[in-house]
Parts: structure tokens; C-alpha cells; sequence
């Protein structure tokens, strides 16, 4: 490869590392939403990043907590769709009381999962607050002393 091929890559690379760093979420970056079906690499995220992916993933948790059916029954068949409509809600209706009991208790646990990944995520923010405030006091420590010995 020649010189001038090394120089330019290596010029770009420096350039989009910075935007990266500056850029506050990967939808910055991109320019708008990103849409994946993968999953993200939680490590290589930067802190800005991670926060915005937990909000993603809370806020998700949080809309579907309530995992009862509650699209109508329909079909697209145009003749034979009323009897199969029909049979599935009939169906339903005599599954009822034995899919309620595992719902109720599904919709119980979504509630205290969300309410616990909320709470942690909390904590976290408060932890982090308290660790700031401990080293600008500690570096406020620091420069005192350095002034009282000169």
C-alpha cells in the first residue's frame, strides 16, 4: 500500500474515532435512529451510549409489561374466516381462567422486574454522583496541601 493510501486512512480513522467521542448516542452518529435486530455489544458502548441503550431497554420493558392478548381475534379469510374467528374465541373463552392465573402472575413479575432494573439504575446515578463529589473533594484536598507546603 503506499505512503499517501497509509496517511489518508489513518487521517480518516483519527477523524471518526473524534466524531465518535463527541457524539453523545449512536442515533448523533448516524444521523438519525438506528434500527438493529443484533445484539449490542454492552461493553464497547461509552457511558453516554450504555445510558441511552438502558433508557431504550427500560422504556421497552415498560410498554410491554402487560402481556395479557389484546389484539381482537380477526382472519383474513374471506368465507370460512367468521367460523374460525368464531372458534377461537370460543377456545379463549374456555382457556380463560387457567392462561389468567399464569398472566396475572407474568404481569406481577414484568411489574417488579421493571421496578427493580428502574431502582438499580437510580442507585447507579446516585453512586456515580457520590464518587464525582468525593474526587472534586479529594482533588480540592490535594490542591490545599500542595499550596500549604509551597
Amino acid at each position: 500500500m503506499n505512503e499517501e493510501l497509509k496517511e489518508e486512512i489513518a487521517r480518516l480513522k483519527e477523524a471518526y474515532g473524534a466524531r465518535k467521542d463527541e457524539a453523545r448516542s449512536l442515533e448523533e452518529l448516524a444521523g438519525g435512529p438506528v434500527r438493529h435486530h443484533y445484539p449490542v455489544d454492552l461493553w464497547s458502548l461509552s457511558d453516554s451510549e450504555l445510558d441511552n441503550e438502558m433508557g431504550k431497554r427500560l422504556g421497552f420493558l415498560n410498554d410491554d409489561i402487560d402481556c395479557r392478548p389484546t389484539k381482537a381475534v380477526t382472519s383474513h379469510r374471506r368465507f370460512i374466516g367468521p367460523v374460525i374467528v368464531f372458534f377461537k374465541k370460543l377456545l379463549l373463552k374456555a382457556l380463560r381462567p387457567y392462561t389468567n392465573s399464569l398472566f396475572v402472575r407474568q404481569n406481577r413479575f414484568n411489574e417488579q422486574l421493571v421496578a427493580f432494573h428502574l431502582a438499580s439504575f437510580i442507585r447507579l446515578r446516585r453512586i456515580e454522583e457520590r464518587l464525582r463529589h468525593l474526587e472534586r473533594e479529594r482533588s480540592g484536598i490535594a490542591d490545599f496541601g500542595a499550596t500549604q507546603h509551597d
